[in-house]
């Protein structure tokens, strides 16, 4: 192999990498925004201001899980669409250091930053979305 197309595929799979990174980063970020704007729409912010302990739990047990089931499905395919593959480990790892995050209050120590707390826990979804797509990269 000569030395031309060894630095283009490298050049190729840096691009690809990145591509797959940023893109992961923006699904991240837009699937925390997308459910911070639907609770902060008011439908399901009155609902859920409305609603007594058991329908809150019944809403934890099976609400929590549809809306990542949801999730996952938004975005898979939009990450096929723009051709990232392997797909799965994004849209299953993605929420799952987000999770981690948030139970630790990674974004505790940028919310100053920003005018509104679900900004700093988008941010988190980005690089978290982002840090699962770049570790589970193959060439």
């Amino acid at each position: 192999m000569t030395e031309q197309s060894t630095a283009g595929k490298t050049g190729r799979t840096g691009r690809r990498l990145l591509f797959r990174v940023v893109l992961s980063m923006a699904v991240g970020a837009g699937l925390v925004l997308g459910w911070t704007w639907a609770y902060e729409s008011g439908f399901l912010k009155s609902w859920l201001d409305s609603t007594s302990m058991s329908t809150f739990l019944l809403l934890v047990l099976i609400g929590l899980p549809l809306a990542l089931v949801s999730s996952l499905v938004l975005a898979g395919p939009v990450l096929r669409v723009f051709g990232v593959r392997p797909v799965w480990p994004i849209i299953l790892l993605g929420p799952i250091v987000l999770g981690v995050g948030l139970y630790f209050k990674v974004h505790e120590p940028i919310l100053g930053w920003f005018t509104n707390r679900h900004h700093a826990e988008a941010l988190l979804a980005a690089v978290a979305y982002g840090l699962v797509s770049l570790f589970t990269f193959k060439r």
